[in-house]
């Protein structure tokens, strides 16, 4: 169907065909559906209206905002966030075409500016700009994150005016969010503006995760005293934003701020925090880290593998050898992370460990090593005493992929636990090609 049957089905079909025409209208890319589009905006039912919003994001043309921007009123809360992110859309597709603005009054350009940015484009900035003090907050919440997509730096002043004086604390996280956006677009006022604000901006959590993004994301060292003092948030996204940010700067004693996070009450926090460790290089981490191993998650123990992968070889091979001859948990998570790391030293000797747990990571670290030699340990502990360590004996017999291990393993074909049975079954398809 052409365009111009399309326009005719937006206006004459029934809602569904309405909403058809509409989203086919956008995927076409033809900038002749735009009128249509905006007419629709209008349209008696609110899906249909969504539905012009979001085709019009696609089109990314800059006549679009203004009508847009009147549909952040829309009384159907759907309808008003299909225009927010066609706004977003079209702001982020237009910000390459627009010169800098620093220096420019977005409601009056100077002729120079207007000689080289499209009439649709300074039409569309200026609305942008004067709806900033609109009385509605959805629409002043609208305009600043379109205005911070675009990069327009002339706004500054109005977004950190509303970011410190807006009555509504939704509009004042939009102004944070966009001054972060201003200083990925060389606005060099926006990071000292949000660190100024950070003492208010930790009372309120959305306000606090979206400043220590923007300021996580600057590299910038003056950025480094919020970040640290962001570990201790009440909000875990502020905790793993702030260790993110700390990751890839050399702050003086990151591994003093980034050690405690190991403990975190979050996972995600611990993550990251195990990844900023490996990111510093810093070899006084990896006791820290061995440590953080026991009784952690899955994806906290493999981040902690993967941050002495970048630590200097031979210390984190004496905090091992020293982990090996600590406690039974300390024993576990040496075993564990020498797997991890490929150090084969004292793993066979630990699958005669006293604690079935360290036998065990033992077993499954044998089997990641991936050397032949170590097939005939794994299938004598097949006999061991403790079910969980015939299963961990079976599944590194499985990593292996030697299929000599075959006959040990149809030995033990019926062991008298259903899962160390279930586990000798899978290992015996693997290396049988089944």
């Amino acid at each position: 169907m052409d365009v111009d049957a399309l326009l005719r089905q937006l206006v004459q079909g029934d809602e569904e065909a309405r909403i058809a025409a509409a989203a086919t209208l956008g995927e076409s890319g033809d900038r002749r559906a735009l009128g249509g589009l905006v007419r629709a905006l209008r349209d008696d039912a609110a899906d249909v209206r969504a539905q012009a919003c979001e085709a019009l994001g696609v089109l990314e043309d800059a006549r679009a905002v203004p009508p847009l921007v009147s549909l952040l009123r829309d009384a159907e809360e759907g309808v008003r966030g299909e225009a927010f992110s066609a706004l977003l859309r079209i702001g982020q597709a237009r910000a390459s075409s627009l010169p800098d603005y620093r220096g420019e009054d977005p409601r009056s350009p100077s002729l120079a500016l207007t000689q080289i940015v499209w009439p649709a484009d300074l039409e569309a900035v200026r609305l942008l700009h004067e709806a900033l003090d609109d009385p509605d907050p959805e629409v002043r919440i609208g305009c600043a994150y379109a205005l911070g997509r675009m990069g327009v730096a002339g706004a500054f002043d109005s977004l950190y005016r509303l970011l410190q004086a807006d009555a509504d604390p939704e509009v004042r996280t939009a102004a944070a969010f966009s001054l972060g956006d201003l200083h990925h677009a060389g606005e060099a006022r926006a990071v000292p503006a949000l660190i100024a604000w950070w003492p208010q901006a930790r009372a309120d959590d959305e306000q606090a995760v979206v400043v220590v993004r923007a300021l996580a994301e600057s590299g910038q060292p003056a950025a480094w005293p919020v970040l640290i003092a962001a570990l201790e948030h009440r909000d875990d996204r502020v905790r793993q934003l702030a260790v993110m940010g700390l990751a890839e700067t050399r702050v003086p004693n990151a591994v003093g701020h980034l050690v405690p996070r190991l403990r975190d009450l979050h996972v995600g926090v611990r993550r990251n925090a195990a990844h900023a460790l490996g990111r510093q290089g810093d070899a006084a981490a990896v006791d820290a880290l061995i440590a953080a191993v026991p009784e952690n998650d899955a994806e906290v123990r493999a981040a902690v593998g993967e941050a002495l992968a970048r630590l200097d070889a031979g210390a984190v091979r004496v905090s091992l050898a020293r982990a090996a001859a600590g406690d039974a948990e300390l024993r576990q998570a040496a075993a564990y992370l020498r797997g991890q790391l490929h150090q084969t030293e004292g793993l066979v000797e630990a699958l005669a460990d006293p604690e079935p747990l360290v036998r065990k990571a033992a077993a499954l670290a044998l089997g990641h090593a991936a050397q032949p030699r170590f097939r005939a340990p794994l299938e004598a502990a097949l006999a061991d005493g403790h079910w969980r360590v015939r299963v961990a004996a079976a599944e590194g017999l499985r990593r292996l992929a030697d299929p000599a291990a075959i006959p040990a393993l149809r030995r033990h074909v019926h062991d008298e636990h259903p899962v160390v049975e279930n586990a000798v079954g899978v290992a015996l398809r693997a290396l049988e090609g089944r």
